[in-house]
């Protein structure tokens, strides 16, 4: 590019331009599959991620609050922390003892 400019040399000209949306499309085309982790992380991703659990015994027919269940590592039990807000309000199908991972079947 020949070019005068106190950003010339960030810029790129139309070539330059359609050169990189075509390349990213390529890219985007080829890339496949699907994005996952492999056998080896899973054991990290477990221990690095946290699990809703009963922080005390939770009574059959109980509310499920902030007062009662949070969330904690390892990330192996079914209800993950990003499911958190969903579980609050939930009521206790069965008796739930405090530690204990929840799963939704354990929900009504």
């Amino acid at each position: 590019m020949n070019r005068e400019g106190p950003d010339i040399i960030c810029s790129m000209d139309e070539k330059n331009c359609r050169e990189l949306i075509e390349g990213s499309r390529i890219i985007w085309q080829q890339r496949g599959g699907k994005k996952e982790p492999i056998e080896e992380e899973k054991v990290t991703m477990n221990f690095a991620f946290a699990s809703v659990c009963a922080t005390k015994d939770i009574p059959k027919g109980n509310i499920l609050s902030a007062e009662n269940i949070w969330v904690k590592r390892p990330g192996s039990g079914e209800i993950l922390a990003e499911d958190y807000e969903k579980v609050i309000g939930r009521m206790a199908k069965k008796d739930i003892k405090k530690d204990q991972h929840i799963s939704w079947t354990d929900l009504v």
